[in-house]
């Protein structure tokens, strides 16, 4: 269900950041497991962090979707985060990550299910997903999703896949 910038499944909340999640997100991306999957790999800046949140914010009111703070329902805590990037001059791309203890839960799942959910309300017909060649796992999700390799060498980085979703059926 999408409410006013939140979706909810069945276990999660994934909603609109919150200046406090600046912090949180620091903290996450300190354990060197999550922060190799993301972006360059190193762990995530106050700054950066704080940047983030501000952006999410703003993509949210311009578009009405962005990037959102991932909260387990079962006790409120801040677990990931998940939702959409705009890359200059490219479709959508669908972001999302978890704490490595909430990792193997299937909360990956449900997040991807409702990222393409989202994409279909808001008339989104191609959404990509970059990710590490290595993280074998969340190639395996998207491609369960109907993503599809698009670009084995993405942005000249050969450990980064391009994967692409048509909404069009």
């Amino acid at each position: 269900m999408i409410l006013d910038g939140v979706v909810e499944t069945a276990r999660l909340t994934i909603r609109p950041f919150e200046p406090a999640d600046a912090a949180i997100f620091v903290s996450i991306f300190s354990d060197p497991d999550v922060a190799r999957h993301v972006g360059d790999g190193e762990p995530l800046s106050p700054g950066d962090a704080e940047l983030w949140v501000i952006r999410s914010g703003e993509n949210l009111k311009r578009h009405g979707y962005g990037t959102g703070a991932v909260i387990a329902r079962s006790t409120g805590q801040l677990i990931g985060w998940a939702g959409f990037a705009r890359p200059k001059d490219d479709h959508e791309q669908v972001i999302y990550g978890l704490t490595a203890a909430n990792w193997g839960r299937g909360f990956g799942d449900e997040i991807v299910r409702a990222l393409v959910g989202v994409a279909e309300k808001h008339g989104i017909e191609t959404v990509r997903a970059t990710v590490d060649r290595a993280n074998t796992k969340s190639i395996r999700l998207l491609e369960k999703h109907g993503f599809r390799l698009r670009d084995r060498n993405h942005g000249g980085d050969a450990d980064v896949h391009l994967y692409e979703r048509s909404q069009i059926k």
